[in-house]
């Protein structure tokens, strides 16, 4: 357990320092993966919240928070109208970072709720929910790790009523940063109610190289996931029914700006495949 501790170290003190120019950074990448994850609603398979204009005036330029806004906006009067549009469908983002799972899935969803190990990825995560108009009601991130061995050192509001019954736990690029990926799943189910869905993604094998530079590298624990490594995850955590895992075509670059221009060989040797991966609980 010694070494989990020291990995969830190492993680927090690299992340805070990164917090603060993370988005700048991955700005393509995030803009990927969000395009990636509305693109594959029906494949996650949850119950969403339906936005009846949603895409109808939707600007691909336009800025990310503006269409969360206006998306919430469009929904809230959509309640007005119709108790049905008033059920909800949590998320709960776990390793949230600043938060791009839930950027990308609140048109869909009723509420988020970040978890992250690092205070101010957990700062600038409140910073653009504030920024979106969202109360804290809606999109909210607070410091925990789930990982913990002893779940009564969590914190008190970990442990609060309505931090259980979500629709869907997702953990974006998270996993090969875990010392012990099966207990975060675990984890994360128990939080899930009957039928929700545990959804991640993450790289799928690749060779030694990390794709991170200076500090970043002492955070990586897994060069990967195979789909059987995955599935069994899932299954041991209690959500393998209706396992799915789906590649993003054409892989991603990983690296912070490190490449020169024209530099085919270094940009494959950072390329990665990214995979989602989706399943049920029982």
């Amino acid at each position: 357990m010694a070494a989990d501790a020291d990995s969830a170290h190492v993680n927090k003190s690299y992340f805070n320092d990164e917090a603060t120019n993370y988005d700048s950074k991955h700005r393509k990448l995030n803009e990927r993966l969000t395009r990636e994850l509305q693109a594959r609603l029906a494949f996650i398979g949850v119950d969403w919240v339906s936005d009846d204009d949603e895409g109808d005036e939707s600007d691909e330029d336009e800025d990310e928070d503006e269409k969360v806004k206006e998306s919430r906006k469009r929904r809230k009067k959509g309640a007005e109208r119709s108790d049905e549009n008033r059920r909800e469908v949590r998320l709960l983002d776990y390793a949230c970072g600043t938060g791009m799972i839930s950027r990308a899935l609140a048109p869909y969803t009723t509420q988020c709720v970040g978890i992250d190990i690092s205070e101010n990825m957990v700062a600038a995560y409140n910073a653009r929910a504030e920024n979106q108009g969202l109360s804290s009601t809606e999109m909210h991130a607070m410091i925990g790790d789930l990982t913990v061995p002893d779940t009564s050192d969590h914190p008190a509001e970990l442990s609060a009523p309505h931090m259980s019954n979500f629709d869907i736990a997702a953990v974006g690029g998270g996993f090969h940063h875990f010392a012990d990926p099966q207990l975060a799943a675990t984890r994360l189910v128990e939080r899930l109610r009957p039928g929700g869905v545990l959804l991640i993604w993450d790289f799928l094998p690749h060779g030694g190289g990390h794709g991170h530079k200076h500090g970043a590298q002492h955070t990586v624990m897994h060069h990967g996931f195979s789909e059987g490594h995955i599935r069994s995850i899932f299954e041991r955590a209690g959500a393998g029914q209706d396992f799915g895992l789906a590649v993003i075509g054409g892989g991603v670059i990983m690296g912070h700006g490190s490449l020169e221009e024209g530099d085919h060989a270094g940009q494959e040797a950072l390329k990665r495949q990214v995979f989602f991966a989706r399943g049920t609980k029982a």
